[in-house]
C-alpha cells in the first residue's frame, strides 16, 4: 500500500507550527515539499517527508505534546470523504468498523488501526500499532488519538466522551494535556496502544444517520482504498487479504488466483521481495492467534479451531514454532506483564 498520508493533516501541523513563530522554511528543510505542495487539493505526501516534516515541527516548537493539539483541529471536514462517510454513520459501532476498514487512507502504512475489545469490563474502541521512526511515534500515536476523541465528540455532539486511553511509553512530567482531551482514564505505560468507549455507546443512533449517503461515500471509499492498493508489493496485498481471511485462509494457487498471477508468478514475486507466502501465512496466523489469546473467555482449543486448526495439539506446535512459547504460556506471560486487568 502507498507509503502516504493526507496533506491535509500536514497542513494543520505546518500552521500550528507557524501560529508559535516557526519560520515555514524550518518547517520544510530537508524535505523537498513548500506550502504549495501540501495545499494542492488531494494530495498525499510521502510518510518519511511526512516523518521530517513532523521531525522539524517538534524540534522547532518544543512542544512534545503537539500532535494532541494538531488531532483536536482535524474535524469531520479534515478527513475528507472518510469523515463524510462517519457523518452518515448509523451509529458509533459503524464508524469503528469504517475506520479500520479505510484507515490506511487516513494513516498510511505505519500505522494500522484494528478492533479493541474489552468484554469483561464492557468496552470496544480501537488499537493503534505503529512502525513510524522516533521522534514521529509518540507524535502519532497522539495526534491520532486526539483525532479520534475529537471525532467521537463531533459526531455525538459533545464534548464530553466516557474514553479510556492506553499509550504504550512512559508519562510525561505533565499530563495535564491528556486529562483535558481523553478524561482522567489515561494509562501510560501500557503493551498496546487503545482507546475504547462503553459498548453500550457504540448502538446509540448518531444524528446526522443517512444510510443512503453512507452507501455512496463507502463505495468512494473502497475505490480510493483499491487505488492505494495498486501500489502495494506483492506481499503487503497478500497479507491485507489475509488478514480478512481469518480461520479460512488459501493455499499457495488460492491466493495467487486471488492476487490474479498465476502461481508461478507470484512465487516468484514474493521470492524476489525476499519472503514466501508460508512466511507471510504464518505472520498472519500468529497475528491472529495473539489476537484471540488476549480474549480470557477463549479457550486454547477455541482458539485452534477459529483459526482453522483440526488438531489444538497441531496448533500448539506451530505457536510454539512462531513464538517461542506454548499458547498456555504466551497468554499466562501476557497477563502477567499488563498486571491484574483483562484485555
Amino acid at each position: 500500500m502507498e507509503s502516504s498520508i493526507p496533506s491535509q493533516y500536514l497542513l494543520v501541523l505546518v500552521a500550528l507550527a507557524v501560529e508559535r513563530g516557526c519560520a515555514p522554511a524550518e518547517l520544510f528543510h530537508d524535505t523537498g515539499l513548500s506550502l504549495d505542495t501540501l495545499s494542492s487539493p488531494g494530495s498525499r505526501i510521502d510518510e518519511a517527508q511526512a516523518d521530517k516534516i513532523i521531525a522539524n515541527a517538534l524540534a522547532a516548537t518544543g512542544d512534545p505534546s503537539l500532535g494532541l493539539t494538531v488531532g483536536q483541529q482535524l474535524n469531520l471536514g479534515a478527513h475528507a470523504v472518510i469523515g463524510q462517510t462517519f457523518l452518515a454513520c448509523a451509529n458509533l459501532m459503524e464508524v469503528l468498523e469504517t475506520l479500520v476498514c479505510y484507515g490506511p487512507l487516513l494513516t498510511g502504512r505505519q500505522a494500522r488501526i484494528d478492533h479493541y475489545k474489552d468484554l469483561d469490563a464492557g468496552r470496544i474502541g480501537l488499537m493503534l500499532s505503529l512502525t513510524s521512526p522516533s521522534p514521529s511515534i509518540r507524535y502519532s500515536h497522539e495526534s491520532i488519538f486526539s483525532a479520534a476523541q475529537k471525532t467521537l465528540s463531533d459526531l455525538l455532539q459533545t464534548p464530553a466522551v466516557d474514553l479510556e486511553v492506553a499509550l504504550p511509553y512512559d508519562s510525561p512530567r505533565d499530563a495535564t494535556a491528556f486529562k483535558e482531551i481523553f478524561g482522567n482514564n489515561v494509562r501510560f505505560n501500557a503493551e498496546k496502544a487503545t482507546l475504547s468507549i462503553p459498548e453500550a455507546l457504540t448502538y446509540q443512533p448518531l444524528p446526522t444517520s443517512n444510510p443512503t449517503l453512507r452507501a455512496l461515500y463507502d463505495a468512494e471509499c473502497a475505490r480510493l482504498l483499491a487505488d492505494l492498493a495498486d501500489n502495494a508489493s506483492c506481499a503487503e496485498r497478500t497479507l491485507a487479504a489475509l488478514d480478512k481471511l481469518e480461520g479460512q485462509y488459501p493455499g499457495l494457487d488460492q491466493m495467487s488466483s486471488m492476487l490474479n498471477m498465476s502461481t508461478r508468478t507470484y512465487r516468484r514475486r514474493l521470492q524476489d521481495e525476499s519472503t514466501s507466502f508460508q512466511t507471510l501465512l504464518d505472520s498472519a496466523r500468529c497475528r491472529h492467534a495473539t489476537q484471540l489469546l488476549r480474549h480470557p473467555e477463549l479457550s486454547v482449543d477455541r482458539v485452534a479451531e477459529r483459526l482453522g486448526f483440526s488438531d489444538v495439539s497441531n496448533f500448539r506446535r506451530a505457536f510454539i514454532q512462531w513464538t517461542g512459547e506454548s499458547p498456555s504460556q504466551w497468554r499466562k506471560n501476557q497477563r502477567a506483564a499488563s498486571g491484574p486487568r483483562a484485555y
